[in-house]
């Protein structure tokens, strides 16, 4: 068996998520699709580092795959594209060790959310949340000082009982030019709906509903009290996953 190893990036705007779901259009299952046209006799399933839901982007999701057809690794890309829609696309292909996990072997992943202050924009709208105000630059890079490190998030993404809440996040950058704020998310992993709850709440700070206080309640509260502000799915981007 060859392990091939794919950098893929997808327009979400039209996707009800990454992974596959019953009668609904994914990233997953197009992506399957386009490589059982080229591998017909195998039923191939692809691990991605991580899922995405509905709306959001990938600009270099990583996934992988076993196969037992012989190809150059570098054809894969270029056989994987010919079959795909015009909102996915394979950036690149490796063959790999079989030790190679594209979600376990991940170490860093990198997150980016755009959103725009300016006047709304139809044509930005799936891509660049609409938030169309001004907010405070300056107290959300402040309050943004509380997440950097080893925390318990589980005030900061979804419900899940059985899952591991402790994360590392490294960076958090807030970046704002000609009313684009890009906010920079930099951790060891991130559960579900992470990225936009933090997001959220800084946004809330922004505004000056909430305070750099209130959200540090939360955090420490480790789940029993939850944030309540989740950032809408259109300006996210799971921007690169980063490997040893």
């Amino acid at each position: 068996m060859n392990r091939i190893k794919c950098i893929v990036s997808y327009d979400g705007s039209k996707f009800h998520g990454f992974q596959v779901q019953n009668k609904l259009r994914t990233v997953q299952g197009e992506i399957q699709k386009a490589i059982h046209n080229i591998c017909k006799d195998e039923e191939i399933v692809i691990h991605a580092s991580g899922r995405t839901d509905a709306k959001v982007h990938g600009r270099k999701q990583v996934f992988h795959f076993d196969t037992k057809r012989d190809m150059p690794e570098k054809q894969w890309k270029r056989a994987i594209n010919h079959f795909l829609p015009n909102d996915i696309y394979i950036l690149d292909s490796f063959l790999v060790d079989d030790d190679f996990h594209s979600r376990y072997s991940a170490t860093k992943k990198e997150y980016h959310y755009l959103l725009s202050m300016n006047e709304y924009s139809p044509f930005e709208t799936n891509y660049i949340y609409q938030y169309g105000k001004s907010l405070d630059i300056k107290a959300m890079k402040e309050a943004a000082k509380i997440f950097i490190g080893e925390h318990n998030f589980a005030s900061f993404c979804a419900i899940d009982p059985y899952g591991n809440t402790i994360r590392t996040l490294y960076h958090l950058d807030i970046i704002e030019k000609n009313g684009i704020v890009t906010f920079k998310l930099i951790g060891n992993g991130f559960r579900r709906y992470m990225v936009r709850h933090i997001v959220g709440g800084l946004i809330q700070v922004g505004a000056h509903r909430i305070d750099k206080a209130k959200l540090e309640e939360l955090l420490e509260s480790k789940g029993e009290k939850k944030c309540l502000f989740k950032a809408k799915p259109q300006g996210l981007y799971l921007h690169e996953v980063f490997y040893e």
